[in-house]
């Protein structure tokens, strides 16, 4: 109910201010406008606001928006350029879309790898100054932080050489042999070695050694060599941990992982910090975790591109704190407006893993040892262990490149010491012309052979040691083809180790009259060129940028940079008045501003040169990081063949796929679902059929209407 009629009239006329205004508008003649018309004024639209389009603004992807460089040192990205190339790869069709109708073949194809180059050129670009700032980043490629991280890398090795050394005079290697049923005394000889690089004593290394170990591995090896202890193993393992319960708070026991820090020395717990921001530095989280007691390290690991370049992280304490606690303090913290997204890592249950047993046959060691060797001198040679450690890094890098024989001239020891095991015959690669003649030759004869399963005690020695070396020193899991490059960072310093199984058994692998295995030849070969395969790609291959295609990418040089840094920073005011904007004098001429920039921004200048030289760094590096480029929607493969309709049938006439659009042409999308006509479906051969019954069309033919009228 209303209050007043003039209420009731308000309430009913609701729009009758819009209809004064138009009435008005339409009465001054103002263009012809008349509310009746179905068309506007074109001067109306621009009354009103723009709408912000999500796609061009950069604070909705991981990329800054560009403020431009107040200190005037480096380039602008703010070009007519970004307009073109600052999206994703344009297909050859669209690109074809942007040029001239009488564009011939030839000519769309070179401009169409012209705009290719340099949309990538200005893509690499893009993502160095998105990044340069960031952590990881600059400790990749940046020259200082690079040499400083290899320089920590060095130093690690060295304390390994160390350690392999003394256990090797020590003869803690001959206890053992890398296959699976030596698992507790492999065990042992991890537990020392973390030890040692934990600077433990003697009798911290007694207590180590002393203590009962619990890994699945050896009850993998207690039911491997007694099948019909399974149940007795479970039994007695309930009655091991059943006394560990019944004890009183506070009460020590010798076997507990907490007793004592001697005791636990080679054990660790840790923190698994899942979501760290790409700005967040080491020397920000490292405070953060040792505001928690019993702080070891800290391991974080590249920005990863598919999670916006955010980085993981492991945070390690001694073994004797209460890590629960520590990992709800540091998620009680936000950094940078982020949740760390911390869990507690687990341990390693099962620290000795099995690789095929075929490793064992005598062909399948001859070849592992070759590769053993090389990797030993390539990983030396890398780091510059022995008659490496005087050459600087480029000198190797280029040793490495040009294929310099590293085996001949290592000068590692245990290099030298395998030569003296071995006959000398086997550890001599024949050449690639000779594999493939020999290749050639034998093929498809020996495959469909059988060998038996053949041992050397001799090579094998020779081979393990190698392997833990390897693994010691470089941190490389031979048989699992891996290399733990952050090891020393990580919980675990020496963690896992994979070595030989049990002989294969199967269908094909059969036994001679006195039990002796009997392995088909192509499954050895088989077996050789996938292991050589993951060796050569996991951890022999690397990838090198020609200097052609550094051009092509926009290779800086450092006197240029520094020539435009000075042209950028030389401003005409007026005759005979110049202007430095980095220091806001002004001068009468430019050369005096030259001078002024080289003799007091001298540090400006040789940053922009070290910036030249940080980004062809990031050039040269063939793994290098950038961003994923947006996957095309694929078309949907539908079934059948031919055109297509909407639900993937086959049309019955030649018109075009998309029908004529709601707008009146031709080709185009058309919204509306094309239905396919209905066809009988008899028993004759083809899918559909022309000449099948249809269903007669509705009508919509006013029942009420005269019958004159269709």
């Amino acid at each position: 109910m209303m209050d007043s009629d003039d209420d009731g009239d308000r309430r009913r006329d609701k729009f009758a201010r819009e209809r004064r205004d138009d009435d008005s508008y339409r009465r001054s003649g103002g263009g012809g406008y008349s509310r009746y018309d179905n068309k506007r004024p074109a001067g109306r639209r621009d009354d009103y606001q723009t709408k912000r389009i999500r796609g061009d603004d950069t604070d909705d992807t991981f990329e800054p928006v560009n403020r431009g460089d107040r200190s005037g040192n480096g380039t602008d990205l703010t070009t007519d350029s970004d307009s073109v190339y600052s999206g994703p790869l344009l297909t050859f069709k669209k690109f074809l879309g942007n040029q001239e109708d009488d564009i011939s073949e030839e000519e769309a194809i070179k401009k169409y790898n012209e705009y290719k180059s340099e949309h990538r050129k200005h893509q690499l670009e893009r993502f160095f100054r998105a990044h340069k700032d960031e952590e990881w980043f600059r400790l990749k490629y940046k020259p200082e932080d690079a040499k400083k991280q290899k320089d920590a890398q060095l130093e690690n090795v060295q304390k390994r050489l160390q350690v392999f050394n003394e256990m090797k005079e020590q003869g803690q290697f001959d206890k053992f042999t890398l296959d699976f049923g030596d698992a507790e005394a492999i065990i042992r000889m991890l537990d020392s070695v973390v030890v040692k690089l934990e600077n433990g004593t003697d009798d911290e290394l007694k207590a180590v050694l002393a203590q009962k170990l619990d890994d699945e591995s050896l009850a993998d090896v207690k039911k491997e060599n007694n099948p019909t202890e399974k149940n007795e193993d479970k039994a007695s393992i309930k009655e091991e941990i059943a006394p560990k319960e019944e004890l009183e708070e506070g009460a020590i026991d010798d076997g507990n992982d907490k007793s004592s820090n001697k005791v636990n020395i080679h054990k660790t717990c840790s923190v698994f910090l899942r979501n760290i921001p790409p700005g967040l530095t080491y020397e920000e989280l490292e405070n953060l975790c040792k505001r928690s007691p019993g702080f070891l390290r800290l391991a974080l690991t590249d920005g990863i591109a598919e999670r916006r370049f955010y980085r993981r992280g492991w945070a390690t304490f001694k073994r004797d704190v209460n890590i629960k606690e520590i990992c709800w303090a540091l998620n009680a913290h936000r950094l940078r407006e982020t949740d760390l997204n911390a869990i507690i890592n687990r341990d390693i249950t099962r620290r000795v893993r099995t690789n095929n047993g075929i490793a064992a046959h005598k062909q399948v060691a001859i070849n592992d040892l070759k590769l053993a060797v090389k990797l030993t001198a390539l990983y030396d040679k890398k780091v510059g262990l022995f008659n490496a450690a005087d050459e600087s890094d480029t000198d190797r890098d280029m040793d490495i490149r040009m294929g310099v024989d590293l085996i001949s001239t290592s000068t590692n020891p245990s290099i030298k010491e395998v030569k003296s095991l071995v006959p000398n015959d086997i550890l001599n690669d024949i050449s690639e012309e000779e594999a493939e003649l020999l290749g050639a030759s034998n093929g498809g004869a020996t495959q469909a052979e059988k060998v038996r399963f053949e041992r050397d005690d001799n090579i094998l020695k020779a081979l393990d040691m190698l392997i833990v070396y390897l693994r010691i020193v470089h941190s490389i899991d031979f048989y699992n083809h891996g290399h733990y490059a952050q090891e020393d960072s990580m919980p675990n310093r020496c963690g896992l180790i994979h070595v030989r199984g049990q002989p294969p058994s199967g269908a094909s692998i059969t036994t001679d009259d006195d039990g002796t295995l009997v392995v088909p030849q192509k499954f050895i070969n088989d077996f050789i060129s996938g292991f050589n395969s993951r060796i050569e790609k996991g951890l022999i291959e690397k990838q090198y940028v020609s200097e052609e295609e550094l051009e092509k990418m926009g290779k800086k040089d450092g006197e240029k940079e520094v020539e435009a840094l000075i042209v950028k920073n030389t401003v005409e005011l007026a005759k005979d008045k110049w202007l430095c904007p980095l220091s806001g004098k002004k001068f009468k001429g430019p050369e005096f501003i030259r001078k002024h920039l080289q003799s007091k921004h001298e540090d400006k200048l040789e940053e922009a040169r070290a910036e030249a030289v940080f980004f062809n760094n990031y050039l040269a590096d063939a793994q290098r990081p950038v961003d994923i480029e947006p996957k095309h929607a694929p078309r949907e493969e539908l079934r059948g063949s031919g055109d297509r309709g909407s639900y993937g049938r086959e049309r019955d006439d030649d018109r075009p796929v998309g029908g004529r659009n709601s707008f009146g042409n031709g080709g185009g999308y058309d919204r509306r679902p094309q239905f396919p006509p209905r066809h009988s479906l008899g028993g004759r051969g083809g899918r559909y059929f022309d000449d099948g019954p249809r269903r007669q069309p509705v009508s919509y033919r006013d029942l009420d209407a005269p019958d004159d009228i269709p």
